[in-house]
């Protein structure tokens, strides 16, 4: 095999027998190689291909920007989720998990440590996915010499979750799908701005709307915990907190459900950062 593009020191992406691009990992496959040059077999460790062209790209991008070493972890999520858990999940979890890592390690550096304010739900009603969520921790540590606190867990379950509901297509999906559709419709009109559903801002607002969604259906409320931060978020911020009210609106017109301090704050966030990216 000869290489297409080399996406850095330990990954390489190739065409395979199937004429498909694909990318390969191992230490060291991609030092000091150039386009066209032949792959050392020997130094092959993984082979990653996703069916969807866009999406393969995605992850292209992602892993050419960050250690490849979160690509091979949540390989082994996908791995144990099909065979150990008997998951239907979606490829996509390659590329929103493996962001998803890379930026829980830079906040870590940071000294930022998210709660995640439905985890004792996620543990309730998904224990499979809550439990290798907590398998990918100790996967984390194992790689990184990172712990992290169990609200990882929960949030990396959320993204396995999320994966399944792109796999799934019943009648409360379906209604997921509309409201996002319709919240996604009043960003684009609003901000006059068209998505790159390819970016990863896009593909993390996305997941975030499909739990936002699912809580919305399932009429559950839940405690805010960021009184604090919301004055000064929404005041830094005013610009992208009209989308925030826009979708506020909507839901409590057609829902009768008003959202909390906190889902308002996570929405901001998302949306702010679809606009940083226009």
């Amino acid at each position: 095999m000869k290489i297409l593009r080399v996406l850095n020191t330990n990954s390489v992406v190739t065409i395979d027998e199937k004429k498909r691009e694909v990318i390969i990992t191992g230490p060291g496959i991609g030092f000091k190689k150039k386009k066209g040059e032949c792959i050392d077999d020997t130094l092959i460790d993984k082979i990653y291909c996703l069916e969807d062209h866009d999406k393969n790209h995605t992850l292209q991008e992602i892993v050419k920007a960050i250690s490849e070493r979160y690509l091979e972890i949540v390989g082994k999520v996908v791995q144990a989720a099909k065979t150990e858990y008997h998951l239907k999940i979606n490829e996509v979890l390659y590329i929103t998990l493996t962001d998803h890592i890379n930026s829980v390690i830079e906040r870590h550096a940071e000294g930022i440590h998210l709660k995640n304010m439905i985890k004792m739900d996620i543990q309730k009603f998904y224990p499979k996915e809550y439990e290798l969520g907590e398998r990918t921790v100790k996967w984390i540590q194992e790689e990184t010499g990172i712990s992290l606190e169990n609200d990882e867990a929960a949030f990396i379950a959320m993204h396995i979750v999320s994966s399944e509901m792109e796999s799934s297509d019943t009648p409360v999906v379906r209604k997921i799908v509309e409201l996002i559709n319709a919240i996604m419709q009043i960003i684009r009109i609003h901000f006059k701005i068209e998505f790159d559903e390819t970016s990863v801002s896009y593909q993390r607002f996305l997941t975030h709307l499909k739990f936002f969604s699912a809580r919305i259906f399932s009429g559950k409320t839940y405690k805010d915990s960021m009184y604090e931060i919301y004055d000064v978020m929404v005041e830094q911020n005013a610009y992208a907190y009209k989308g925030v009210e826009k979708v506020s609106t909507l839901i409590k017109k057609q829902y009768d459900y008003t959202l909390s301090i906190d889902e308002q704050l996570y929405l901001l966030i998302h949306i702010k950062r679809i606009l940083d990216e226009q």
